[in-house]
């Protein structure tokens, strides 16, 4: 690196610590290109190969702090750190790297060019004060003409603004010039509706107040400082140059961080390596695509070399193979390892696919193997209610990771708020749980809060006192403000009909301008509340009424009273009839016919039929489209309700029973809480680890690949699924080869047995071949060493012996502290 060109032909002078690297990770090591990206397969040590290169670089006098190394979470930047000690450099060498994500770098940089620091809030949650103000500036300036993506700052409503803005930055849609575009035209540039345009407008506006920015949220900090490169490539001046840059899952790449690399990246000076998995692309909402790996690092550097790393070192042979046969390209392993994969199906005359879930688990416990050491991947959370349901039945003790458990999601949370107001039975509810499905309920109920109520204390009553959430459903969702409106305005109908039949056409139109004035103060008193349904019915009235008083006071003395009365009798019933579908599509006008409904259901009523008639009632499917940004999210939402109602008709239980059911199953979870238990979890959570024993079920043709999924992110997240297996892989799917996942019989699984077989001899016969011996050796006998034949490591600061060379010579230093290997 220092002005030493490599050759291939060079010898490493870093030399890794008990692992013989392969001739794809020394040709990397060693490789002189400017521009590097390894194409990678699943667990072939992408992140090894990274520290490697990292070790040859230091051994050639390059100084740690010259090394730029960046990943895209936390995690992953932990174990880049660990690995680099575990392949044999120093942990005081290896301290002194620049190791950072992309945010982390990226917040760094923007204090060191500003000379200021900027406040940074980290969780979502957090911002919740700027999304309600950007949501009151919208409405303050737009008033209520057009449908808002949300109307207040619920959790989830928070959540969805900010992965959608997310989702606005690291693509740099947000920098697109929408200028003099109308609603339709900046909708389409963006992707996102009008009114969420605006309001991430808007929270950009109060972010960046008066130029200078008031506060990060997650990923700002990339997106800021990309976008102050973009603007003026000169600010890169400012920065810290290095001689190395490594990025590690190259694969997660986006918009936003590519154009951060692509100014970091000096010509004529800067090195660039970077690992990543074309096949592990799962992340493109979030900007991720393998068109950089494919293209545009070609585009932008003309030169970029492409390295592979094909052998894994998570899986053997048979898995490896089968992983490649499903992607069409090359695999394979360096491990002695028989990676069992074995195939399991279900149909209507054999077991449920849950029951073999349940049996795969059974033989993986029975064979001695560790119940933690197994974890069942799902396509879709909906997947988990039949196969929780079954393992809480066979008595197996489970925990899922990063996905809740069904009956933790938000749309069962608050069918179980629902019917634990219904029975008046909250306080069976554990206290844990209390707070996420009142979480749940104002979600769903659209309860909304004003910027001056104190949520948190009405949550922590809520937990503490479980009647509380009955006086939130009394006072919040049975309040039928906008049904007051309508009613209000039914009234002044009612008045101006009984009155025309008895009364002169003046006397009543005079009547009716007074009426019309009342209705506008009514209507102004009530502006200010942040109820949706009310600020629809109260729009109309305010838009309406103000129609009807200017026509009024421009016609009375030109057209005929009686004309005019016909016309005014038409508006306002014309008036009533908007409210009445306002009223007709208000979720709590909904809830409160559901509560009547559950409260006079008959107590050994089926619970399914309680449920079907609740999300009937409810029009849950509208409900969902409107609450979740994404069309996919809703229909999860939809199969998740529908999964559960299927668990109670299965289980013959009444509304009652169902109940108990449920609060049983809480118990059954918080007396699991132990170590050995089996995981569950989505497939989507998996990328970057992994396990000795995946279960993969529901492989069937409409659900994985899941039903208008992006089928290459669907080819990709069965890659992922798959790969995440150490010593075992059980497929389920339907006894019916028509039925079955068209990605199992790409796998192809009985295409390589014997070649796995024959790899798996060879690895043998290569995990047994010697590695070099390492020793120390201080003062005088360095020379010494040195003149016996001895190989200096700079890097750890070792002598080392290589493969087939005597340790006699050396046995002083070898048996004094004991063989490094």
């Amino acid at each position: 690196m220092n002005g030493h060109p490599m050759t291939p032909s060079e010898t490493p002078r870093f030399v890794p610590r008990n692992f013989l690297p392969t001739d794809e990770q020394a040709a990397i090591q060693l490789s002189r290109d400017r521009i590097v990206v390894i194409r990678a397969n699943a667990g072939a040590a992408k992140t090894t190969t990274l520290a490697l290169r990292i070790g040859e670089a230091l051994a050639r006098g390059l100084p740690p702090e010259d090394i730029q190394a960046l990943t895209f979470t936390p995690e992953a930047r932990d174990v880049l750190k660990r690995r680099l000690v575990e392949v044999g450099i120093q942990a005081a060498v290896a301290s002194r790297l620049r190791i950072a994500t992309f945010e982390e770098f990226s917040a760094q940089a923007l204090e060191d060019l500003d000379r200021r620091q900027v406040t940074h809030i980290e969780h979502v949650k957090d911002l919740k004060p700027y999304f309600h103000e950007a949501l009151q500036q919208v409405s303050d300036t737009y008033g209520d003409r057009i449908d808002y993506l949300v109307t207040d700052a619920s959790t989830r409503a928070l959540s969805q603004f900010f992965l959608t803005q997310l989702e606005l930055k690291a693509t740099l849609a947000l920098q697109a010039d929408l200028e003099g575009l109308g609603e339709d035209e900046v909708s389409e540039a963006l992707g996102v509706s009008y009114p969420t345009a605006l309001t991430i407008k808007e929270y950009e506006q109060i972010r960046l107040r008066g130029g200078e920015v008031l506060f990060r949220g997650p990923f700002d900090a990339t997106y800021d400082l990309a976008c102050m490169l973009d603007a003026d490539p000169s600010v890169r001046d400012g920065l810290p140059r290095a001689r190395i840059i490594l990025c590690d899952e190259l694969h997660d790449l986006n918009e936003a961080s590519f154009h951060l690399l692509q100014h970091l990246i000096v010509k004529g000076y800067t090195y660039f390596i970077g690992a990543g998995d074309i096949d592990q692309v799962i992340h493109s909402r979030h900007g991720a695509s393998d068109e950089f790996m494919r293209s545009r690092f070609v585009a932008a550097f003309p030169g970029t070399a492409s390295y592979p790393l094909t052998y894994s070192f998570r899986h053997g042979p048979h898995l490896a193979r089968a992983a490649g046969a499903f992607k069409d390209k090359p695999a394979d392993s360096l491990l002695p390892l028989h990676t069992e994969i074995r195939e399991l199906h279900y149909g209507p005359d054999e077991a449920s696919c849950a029951a073999q879930v349940v049996a795969a688990l059974k033989q993986w416990t029975k064979s001695g193997k560790p119940a933690d050491d197994c974890t069942i991947l799902v396509r879709e959370p909906y997947h988990a209610i039949d196969i929780e349901n079954a393992l809480m039945q066979a008595g197996l003790p489970y925990r899922t990771l990063e996905m809740p458990r069904y009956l933790d999601r938000d749309e069962i949370l608050f069918l179980r708020g629902m019917i634990a107001i219904a029975l008046d039975d909250f306080a069976a509810t554990a206290p844990a749980k209390r707070g996420a499905v009142f979480d749940a309920v104002t979600l769903f109920a659209e309860v909304s809060f004003g910027p001056d109520e104190d949520v948190a204390r009405m949550r922590q009553a809520v937990i503490e006192e479980p009647v509380a959430l009955t006086w939130l459903f009394s006072g919040r969702v049975e309040e039928a403000a906008s049904k007051d409106v309508r009613d209000k305005v039914a009234r002044v109908v009612d008045d101006l009909l009984l009155a025309a039949r008895s009364q002169p056409a003046g006397q009543v139109l005079g009547a009716l301008r007074q009426h019309l004035a009342g209705l506008l103060d009514f209507a102004a008193a009530l502006a200010d509340r942040p109820d949706s349904a009310l600020r629809r019915a109260v729009a109309e009235v305010v838009e309406d009424a103000t129609t009807m008083v200017g026509y009024l006071e421009r016609s009375a003395l030109v057209i005929d009273e009686q004309v005019l009365l016909a016309t005014m009798r038409n508006r306002a019933l014309t008036l009533l009839a908007k409210l009445d579908q306002v009223v007709a599509g208000d979720v709590k006008q909904r809830m409160a016919g559901v509560i009547a409904y559950l409260r006079q259901a008959a107590a050994d009523t089926p619970a399914d039929v309680v449920l079907r008639q609740m999300c009937a009632m409810m029009d849950i499917e509208a409900l969902a489209s409107r609450l979740y940004v994404h069309p996919h999210e809703a229909r999860v939402v939809r199969r998740s309700i529908a999964g559960f109602i299927q668990a109670a008709q299965d289980m013959g239980l009444n509304l009652r029973q169902f109940s108990d059911w449920i609060a049983a199953a809480d118990r059954y979870a918080e007396g699991k809480r132990h170590r050995h238990v089996f995981q569950l979890d989505r497939v989507h959570h998996a990328k970057g680890k992994e396990f000795g024993h995946v279960v993969l079920p529901f492989l069937e043709a409409a659900e994985f690949p899941a039903s208008g999924g992006d089928r290459r992110e669907e080819e990709n997240l069965f890659y992922v699924a798959i790969t995440r297996a150490i010593g075992a892989l059980t497929l389920i799917s339907p006894r019916d080869p028509a039925l079955r996942s068209p990605f199992v019989k790409r796998m192809q699984l009985d295409r390589d047995k014997q070649q796995a077989e024959a790899a798996l001899k060879r690895n043998a016969q290569r995990g047994s071949a010697p590695l070099r011996t390492e020793f120390r050796a201080n003062g005088d006998d360095w020379d010494v060493a040195r003149k016996l034949g001895a190989h200096w490591d700079g890097t750890r600061k070792v002598f080392y012996l290589l493969p087939g060379q005597s340790p006699e010579p050396f046995a002083r230093w070898i048996d004094a502290a004991g063989p490094r290997r």
